[in-house]
């Protein structure tokens, strides 16, 4: 098994992140393992995914990486506080599941690029600063949300309690564009 305390990691223009080496530092999503897409370099994923795989492709995908090479590990809570303080910024807290914000904490902790199609995941990714790369979707552009009451029409920057239904009237909220 790989681990990241030997791995020494830079950044170049483009924001891709290689190991000294020169191989370049992957977590993959889950979308990662539906298509055939080459996947060169040093690679890593959360236990999450693979409970997250229910075709016979993705299963088998997933097991010739691990095969490869690639490193299932879970993120520090650090990492995990990190990733969800930035979601709750640009408004994606909401959407985003418990293996995405894995995701987003462990890209954050080997500084790779996060490939995903999800655009909460690299709308989150980007404002903490990491690579992302698409599968099949075009990439995100950053985007900062705002939380628009259903019934009374007040707007939130950031979910305003743990049922994340509006304080005031007890409605539901969606996401706008800031």
């Amino acid at each position: 098994m790989l681990s990241t305390d030997n791995i020494e990691t830079t950044s170049d223009s483009s924001g891709s992140s290689e190991t000294e080496s020169g191989r370049t530092v992957l977590v993959l999503d889950t979308s990662a393992f539906f298509l055939s897409i080459p996947l060169d370099g040093v690679l890593f994923t959360v236990p999450r995914v693979e409970s997250e795989l229910k075709d016979l492709r993705g299963k088998a995908r997933f097991s010739v990486l691990l095969d490869e090479g690639m490193e299932i590990r879970p993120p520090l809570q650090k990492s995990l506080k990190a990733a969800r303080e930035a979601a709750g910024k640009c408004g994606d807290i909401r959407v985003l599941s418990d293996t995405d914000t894995d995701l987003i904490a462990l890209a954050l902790e080997v500084k790779g690029t996060l490939v995903s199609d999800d655009f909460a995941v690299q709308n989150t990714a980007l404002l903490l600063g990491i690579p992302v790369r698409s599968i099949i979707q075009r990439e995100a552009g950053p985007r900062v949300w705002q939380l628009r009451c259903t019934g009374c029409g007040k707007y939130f920057d950031q979910v305003p309690t743990k049922a994340g239904d509006c304080p005031i009237c007890g409605s539901a909220l969606k996401r706008k564009n800031k």
